[in-house]
């Protein structure tokens, strides 16, 4: 999986490419425990070709963590398939989830 970096205001916005899976969740726990605990950020699931429950397990563990310093968590640009899983976990309820990144950083 790779991790693209950018800012949109004062969002830092993870654009994440590949597979999200027990491999790969590791890896974005520790690139977003290297950011300020106070420094909310978006993660961009466009190209993310599958995801299993251990990288929804670890999306749901940075937002909480994210939380206790009050900072959020938003995600954007869920493809179809990271939809569907989102959908039969209903794992939507948990995160603010918007169609693209401007509109995810300035909500």
């Amino acid at each position: 999986m790779n991790i693209i970096e950018k800012s949109i205001n004062s969002y830092i916005i993870l654009s994440l490419e590949g597979i999200l899976n027990a491999s790969s969740a590791p890896m974005l726990k520790s690139y977003v425990a290297g950011l300020p605990d106070t420094q909310s950020i978006v993660v961009d699931l466009e190209n993310v070709e599958f995801i299993d429950s251990s990288g929804l397990g670890v999306l749901v563990g940075i937002a909480r963590k994210k939380k206790t310093s009050n900072a959020l968590v938003k995600l954007a640009r869920l493809n179809e398939r990271v939809k569907k899983v989102f959908e039969i976990t209903q794992a939507y309820t948990l995160f603010d989830i918007y169609d693209d990144l401007s509109a995810a950083a300035d909500a």
